[in-house]
């Protein structure tokens, strides 16, 4: 079995540790992941990474949170001013 090399493990420990932090405050996934990406690589190629994992986490808020259209019956003037 192969190990993983070390730039593998970094990335894998960094979406670990912002995971903890998104699983904990409900946000802080991009926050805590790019920041901690920066370090080893261009913050581009971190931004990058990010794009599936970010995706994904706030599909499954929006899925598994309160009904969709009371949500977007609230912020629909922010919506629209936006």
């Amino acid at each position: 079995m192969a190990f993983m090399d070390n730039m593998t493990l970094f990335i894998a420990l960094v979406f670990v540790l912002a995971g903890l932090v998104k699983g904990v405050t409900g946000m802080g996934l991009p926050t805590v992941a790019v920041a901690l990406l920066s370090l080893k690589m261009a913050p581009l190629e971190a931004a990058a990474l990010l794009i599936v994992p970010s995706a994904l986490t706030n599909v499954w808020q929006l899925a598994t949170g309160p009904a969709l259209y009371p949500l977007w019956r609230r912020l629909r003037p922010m919506l629209l001013a936006t």
